[in-house]
């Protein structure tokens, strides 16, 4: 019996063997000789990645200042406190999907009108946990089931639009105008100082890999935020391959990376060290690692006292 399968199988598997062999003897022989082409030749290469914050023209807390004062002030206040004159009687906008689809049936639903409180930018909070192209976006596309409007060309879904319609780097203006107000002068005066002239001491670790005992932060990150020109930045730039491009964290004018941090993470790698960026907990005081956020925030723009600061 295992004889007669035996023979059944191997006559199955022959005639398939023998295709394959045909078949693999038909195919063009691999030439693995001759001159190395790339990859991409021949191939329309992406283009660079878009910019989230323009760096032509560089955004601008004084024009930025005019047109808060001309188209947010109403809600905003001059100040930035939420408590312009339309503050009060601002309300949300009903729009929802339920009521829309209700609409096409003709049927027309209305609700009780809830108040929409406008932001406060004085509230250092709320600040700190927003990141700069969050408040972008909102600007931008406005906040949905609120009063707050979009100034974009496309409102999102359940935001009003507003008036009138501002183009990407004026809304970078309007946006880092806004944020001064969370800081002071005096307090952008303290981080300078910090910055450029207190030699903090460095860990063991961060001495073995700088050969040094102290470092101000300028050493590094050099004194215009762009990891040039400081004491240590060359020997940052053979240490990390970002750095010597320009980009990456620690180079506070890459725009597009910080644009998309939170002020309270640049707070947080400044206490606890991130790569070789040693951690200051202990040798700076709270108030005083909030400050150098602030300060890193003004290598994005060119900052200016917020209306009614000296």
């Amino acid at each position: 019996m295992k004889n007669v399968r035996l023979r059944v199988l191997t006559a199955r598997l022959v005639p398939s063997l023998v295709v394959v062999f045909v078949a693999t003897g038909c195919q063009p022989t691999v030439q693995v000789r001759g001159d190395v082409t790339s990859p991409g030749a021949g191939f329309a290469q992406a283009p660079p990645p878009t910019a989230l914050v323009p760096t032509k023209p560089r955004p601008s807390a004084v024009r930025g200042r005019a047109m808060f004062e001309r188209i947010c002030f109403a809600c905003h206040g001059n100040e930035g406190m939420g408590d312009g004159p339309a503050a009060a009687s601002l309300t949300a906008p009903h729009k929802d999907p339920m009521v829309d689809f209700f609409a096409m049936l003709g049927m027309r639903l209305t609700g009780e009108k809830l108040p929409s409180r406008p932001a406060n930018f004085h509230n250092v909070i709320a600040m700190r946990l927003n990141a700069p192209f969050a408040l972008f976006e909102t600007i931008k596309l406005g906040r949905p089931h609120t009063a707050m409007p979009a100034f974009g060309d496309k409102p999102a879904y359940g935001a009003n639009r507003g008036s009138p319609s501002l183009k990407d780097h004026e809304i970078w203006d309007v946006l880092f105008y806004a944020w001064s107000f969370s800081t002071t002068p005096q307090i952008i005066a303290l981080a300078k100082d910090i910055y450029t002239t207190r030699a903090i001491d460095l860990d063991e670790r961060a001495a073995k890999a700088y050969g040094r005992k102290s470092a101000t932060c300028a050493d590094c990150h050099g004194s215009e935020g762009n990891g040039r020109g400081g004491a240590l930045s060359a020997q940052m730039a053979g240490r990390v391959w970002g750095w010597a491009q320009g980009v990456g964290p620690g180079v506070f004018t890459d725009y597009n990376l910080l644009a998309q941090h939170r002020p309270a993470e640049l707070f947080q790698r400044i206490a606890d060290g991130h790569g070789l960026m040693p951690s200051y907990r202990s040798t700076l005081k709270e108030d005083e690692m909030w400050a150098l956020v602030d300060l890193v925030r003004t290598f994005m723009y060119d900052w200016a006292p917020a209306r009614g600061q000296r």
